[in-house]
């Protein structure tokens, strides 16, 4: 059986409720029910808006995590540090963003999984500037992953 993301079979059943069940519901002279069939199409059509945004917030976190990933290494070279942990923890990291999960919990996991790890890595082998420039960029991930979260709430960062 092929996968349907959520967001389409959301929106194909919020169609079918405003194309097909309110239509034969019009008729029956019952306001409340048309307007509850109605109600219930909108909330669909909204629903899967946001399951399809929260992909598109996933989707941008993830590529925000890889340039972290990224960015860290690069400071790392510019302190001239060697931390080999620090280093391999980031590798890993690539590694196991290199093929994400299909479902978006499951991606979302994944990237506070990374995340979590480098961070954890910076604080257990560096100390002092080295530590600080190489959270830097991870820092800057979970900016963007608030951002998102906020504007999927309907705020913005500045709120």
């Amino acid at each position: 059986m092929p996968y349907l993301h959520p967001e389409v079979v959301l929106r194909r059943f919020s169609a079918f409720t405003r194309g097909e069940v309110r239509p034969s519901v019009v008729g029956d002279g019952d306001e409340f029910l048309e307007a509850q069939v109605g109600s219930m199409s909108s909330t669909l059509d909204f629903l899967s808006k946001e399951v399809d945004g929260m992909r598109d917030a996933v989707e941008a976190q993830h590529e925000a995590l890889r340039e972290a990933l990224d960015g860290a290494e690069r400071a790392l070279d510019g302190l001239d540090a060697e931390a080999p942990e620090v280093r391999a923890v980031l590798e890993d990291g690539r590694d196991r963003l290199a093929d994400p999960p299909a479902a978006v919990y499951d991606h979302e996991e994944r990237l506070l999984e990374v995340s979590s790890d480098a961070l954890a890595a910076v604080e257990t082998d560096l100390e002092g500037e080295a530590a600080c420039a190489v959270r830097d960029p991870l820092y800057d991930f979970l900016r963007v992953r608030v951002t998102a979260q906020l504007e999927m709430l309907g705020r913005g960062s500045d709120d």
